[in-house]
């Protein structure tokens, strides 16, 4: 019997959470803080953003890059639903392209067929953690002035052609990350985007907390500590 998921936990893994249980912080504490640094060191990304699952990742990064209403976004129907609903959340139109016979993954010629006037992004799936031709998808989005944002859910400690790894950002805007149990490591549920750009590093870290910040610069008036 092959079973679709089975997890690994070992006894550090159980120390691990006991010792968050015993801690001042269940949710937002420095194990949070600890592990998006671990996740830049792995994936060379300048910031990480943690989130309770991959399809909250997806839905604030397409909040983040803040389409007009009535754009396009082009991925693969080879895929979780996130990878097109976080479109829908945003009042983005997903359009799907076909992949390719040999990598399963999203063709770059067929994301070219589909680009139209309204088209804004690109969501590439890096299927079964084999990851896209980014290199070829990145002129794409280049050339036609798209936003890309890699679905990696399988993909954490992938590689990409060039040898670097998935989530350094390189070929993308963003890049989210699974840790659900069937995906290479997990966290019980839990998700992760990671990105180079400090703007919209800003803009998730809002996102994932309703908008709530104690910085004063952010603020455009100030009643109270929050």
């Amino acid at each position: 019997m092959i079973s679709y998921g089975h997890q690994s936990i070992n006894q550090a893994d159980i120390d691990a959470v006991v010792s968050v249980l015993k801690s001042d912080y269940l949710t937002q504490g420095p194990a949070v803080t600890q592990f998006e640094q671990d996740i830049c060191k792995l994936t060379g990304a300048k910031y990480c953003v943690s989130v309770s699952n991959a399809t909250a990742g997806l839905h604030i990064a397409v909040a983040a890059l803040q389409l007009p209403e009535g754009s396009e976004g082009i991925t693969t129907p080879i895929t979780f639903l996130a990878s097109s609903n976080c479109m829908v959340y945003c009042n983005v139109r997903p359009v799907f392209a076909d992949i390719d016979e040999r990598t399963y993954d999203i063709s770059p010629k067929e994301i070219e067929k589909h680009i139209s006037k309204k088209t804004k992004l690109i969501i590439p799936v890096h299927f079964a953690g084999l990851p896209c031709d980014m290199v070829s998808i990145s002129e794409i989005a280049k050339k036609n002035n798209l936003h890309i944002i890699e679905d990696a859910a399988h993909a954490i400690g992938s590689l990409y052609s060039d040898g670097t790894p998935v989530g350094n950002c390189k070929y993308s805007d963003m890049t989210v990350f699974s840790f659900h149990p069937v995906k290479t490591i997990t966290t019980g549920e839990g998700g992760a985007v990671t990105t180079n750009s400090e703007v919209l590093y800003k803009k998730l870290l809002k996102l994932r907390s309703h908008g709530t910040t104690k910085d004063s610069t952010e603020l455009k008036q100030n009643p109270g500590p929050w």
